[in-house]
């Protein structure tokens, strides 16, 4: 081969080397199931869902195990702000309209943006009812939730979201915050119980839950359960008992006032 046309097909070569990283493959391809792609797709940001517009919106949520959620989400208008997770009393004989409309405005008049949450089985919900609170599944709606959140157009910061759990939706806020990579800022267990910890002993997590704000809401006719964990308990840990108060979400129509104290506490939390 004559010298010139030689030089010139190793510069040709070199060339296209510099511009594939040395490989021959598109600089934009990564082999998947390597620690590499992983990498990319962390820094992949999510597809944002619904708009940042004030105001509340019936939408759709898909878990990871293919069930869709049906929720209200309601937005302060504002982005990167805090939000809150409600979760129900056990379905399917409880759903969302459980959270009177006077509790949401409350968070919302906060600054806080509120997801009522159908669980699994319940009102607009898909999926069977018992997976919410017993067995593997528990943790999955609360972690559907806070995915969709992250991804939402308002931003909201992932770092300033909590949960409210009310009657055994607090079965699902505790298996979830203890299987999450990154917990939630606060947590409210709107009287909990024994059902609580049908998968997850509260005992057994305190490394993790200690240095979480949570706020334990009860009557004093079902007060055994919440009061129990007061001695030795967190600083970050708020006991709040109300005489004639009721059960679960129940409570808010019982005891008015129970509504601004829960939101004054998710609002100082978050």
């Amino acid at each position: 081969m004559r010298r010139p046309l030689l030089s010139l097909l190793l510069l040709a070569a070199l060339t296209a080397c510099s511009r594939d990283g040395g490989t021959g493959a598109s600089p934009t391809t990564v082999p998947t199931g390597t620690a590499a792609a992983d990498a990319q797709a962390d820094a992949d940001p999510p597809v944002a869902a619904g708009s940042c517009a004030a105001g509340p919106s019936t939408l759709k949520i898909p878990t990871s195990d293919g069930i869709s959620l049906e929720a209200d989400l309601t937005t302060t208008g504002k982005s990167a702000g805090p939000a809150v997770v409600l979760l129900h009393m056990v379905p399917p004989s409880n759903d969302r309209k459980n959270f009177p409309a006077a509790f949401v405005s409350a968070l919302v008049a906060k600054g806080i943006s509120v997801l009522n949450v159908d669980r699994r089985g319940a009102g607009g919900s898909g999926g069977v009812a018992k997976d919410a609170y017993l067995g593997s599944k528990t943790a999955l709606d609360a972690k559907a939730a806070i995915d969709f959140l992250g991804a939402h157009a308002c931003a909201f910061d992932r770092a300033r979201i909590g949960i409210v759990g009310a009657s055994n939706g607090s079965t699902t806020t505790l298996d979830y915050t203890v299987s999450a990579a990154s917990p939630p800022r606060a947590l409210v267990f709107l009287t909990g119980g024994t059902y609580t910890e049908a998968q997850t002993k509260l005992a057994d997590q305190r490394t993790k839950l200690d240095p979480i704000p949570i706020l334990f809401v009860y009557s004093t006719d079902e007060s055994a359960w919440s009061k129990g964990f007061s001695t030795g308990a967190s600083p970050k840990w708020v006991f709040k008992e109300y005489a004639g108060g009721d059960h679960g979400t129940r409570m808010f129509t019982a005891v008015p006032e129970s509504i601004n104290d829960v939101a004054s506490f998710l609002a100082t939390s978050l």
